[in-house]
């Protein structure tokens, strides 16, 4: 009889005990983890390597706090810094952008553009070359009213645009370098654009991405569109103006109304 009763006793905490579990496994579930999600490391191209963040004109002052605020956001500790290049460069709506680097040329440490943008929202572009931290390629950055900058890097290079690896291999097969950063405009227009540039002693195949008669291959352009950034395969002329280098305004249908 008491043998019995104890089996019995035993069975209910089983039962409790399992049921316990069960429910705490189902809490677990349900819960949103709080641990944050990793970004990728997979950036968009970067600047060129030979001329790095070179700026033209600007000059040596205080770095923005807007800027030091995304580097602190990138773990690139740049404590209180007093000299950095700045470029002031007129914005959306009346408002002032700005371009900014530790140093213009191939060993800079960290390069910024800003762009203003509507109803509180301000895009940037960075790249950092060991600050300590390092980024792969150029990251995308979104803040909005205020709040810390969100990388959106992911997102762009989710909605395609860019070359794949496949065709990519192709170009570089014939000895083109990899898509590089050309942001020699940003000092005029919220855009980017990526290219490739030919071996000048292997030509290219001619194909629907190469101009400049075989020189460079068309990556897209990277345009600040006032609350976000998106990959365009062709822009008006007013959005890459032309330098009067062959570069610029010479076969290149990518660039409308020229």
């Amino acid at each position: 009889m008491i043998a019995d009763r104890i089996k019995l006793n035993l069975l209910v905490i089983l039962v409790i005990a399992n049921s316990n579990c069960l429910a705490i496994a189902d809490d677990t579930r349900a819960r949103p983890s709080s641990v944050p999600q990793p970004v990728s490391d997979q950036g968009l191209p970067p600047l060129p390597g030979p001329s790095g963040s070179a700026i033209r004109g600007g000059s040596y002052g205080t770095l923005p706090p807007e800027a030091k605020v995304v580097l602190e956001q990138m773990d690139c500790k740049v404590g209180n810094p007093t000299k950095a290049k700045v470029l002031q460069i007129p914005g959306q709506d009346g408002k002032t952008d700005f371009m900014v680097t530790d140093r213009s040329d191939s060993r800079f440490h960290y390069w910024i553009r800003s762009f203003a943008g509507t109803e509180g929202t301000t895009g940037y572009l960075a790249q950092l070359n060991g600050c300590p931290a390092w980024t792969v390629g150029m990251r995308a950055y979104i803040s909005k009213d205020g709040r810390a900058p969100e990388d959106v890097t992911a997102t762009i290079l989710a909605r395609g645009g860019l070359p794949d690896e496949k065709a990519m291999k192709k170009y570089m097969d014939q000895g083109a370098s990899e898509l590089f950063a050309q942001s020699r405009k940003l000092d005029r227009v919220p855009v980017v654009r990526w290219v490739a540039e030919a071996d000048p002693d292997q030509e290219l195949v001619l194909d629907n991405r190469t101009f400049d008669h075989g020189g460079l291959v068309h990556g897209g352009f990277l345009v600040w569109a006032g609350d976000h950034f998106e990959v365009r395969q062709k822009v008006a002329a007013a959005m890459w103006p032309c330098d009067g280098k062959p570069i610029d305004c010479d076969d290149d249908p990518f660039v409308e109304g020229r």
